[in-house]
Order: structure tokens, then sequence, then C-alpha cells
């Protein structure tokens, strides 16, 4: 049975095989970018890297955690206000009109400006 340093020096031969070593030069302002990006995805630079390049490469984009996050929120929302237009549909259809059609469509409104806020990345800056 091979020793643990036997172990260790043929594993880096044989990942040296399968895996390259790339270096890369940027400037600093975009490396801080991705340090931000980073450190929201919980991961460090290098592994950043490798995951964005990866899916460039796959063209298999992952969503980062907080994203996640936030759609399921936003979708819970949105259901909570699709639930809320359905009684008020149901109550107007009751009574044959609707109460307030103006507030209504101005709630609405101002969902469709969040969603679309949201989806451009205004919020997360």
């Amino acid at each position: 049975m091979p020793s643990n340093k036997e172990y260790h020096k043929e594993y880096k031969k044989e990942y040296r095989k399968r895996n390259k070593y790339v270096n890369i030069s940027m400037p600093l302002d975009i490396y801080a970018c991705l340090e931000k990006l980073a450190k929201i995805d919980e991961t460090n630079v290098s592994a950043l890297m490798r995951k964005i390049t990866i899916e460039h490469v796959t063209h298999q984009p992952t969503i980062p955690k907080i994203v996640v996050d936030d759609l399921r929120e936003v979708k819970f929302l949105i259901m909570n206000v699709a639930n809320n237009i359905n009684q008020i549909a149901h109550h107007s259809n009751t009574i044959k009109g609707l109460v307030d059609d103006n507030a209504l469509l101005e709630h609405i409104r101002k969902l469709d400006e969040a969603v679309k806020k949201y989806t451009k990345g205004e919020i997360l800056k």
C-alpha cells in the first residue's frame, strides 16, 4: 500500500494530466467587481472565475443563490397579488361593478415596475 506522500504525488501527476492552470491579468477595478461578486456568491475569485468560464463555454449559466432567494420571494408576492386580484374580480362580478378600478390598476402597474426594476438588476446595486 502506497504511503500518503506517494499517493499525493501520484494524484498530482494525474491531476495535471487532466487540468490546466491558467493565470490572467485584469484591471484592478474589474478584479474589485469580481471580489464583490465572489463575496455575494460565498466563494473566492478563482472559483468564481472558473464557474463563469465553464458557464460561458457550456452555455449553461447558473443563478446565484441571492438571486434564487429573491426570485422565490418575488414569486410569493406575485402569487399573493394574483390571489387578491382574483378575490377583487370575484367581488366585482358579485356586485356587477368594480369599486375602485384605478387603485387596482395602479397597484398592478407598481408591481410591474418593481419586477422590471429587479430583472434589470437595479435592486441589487
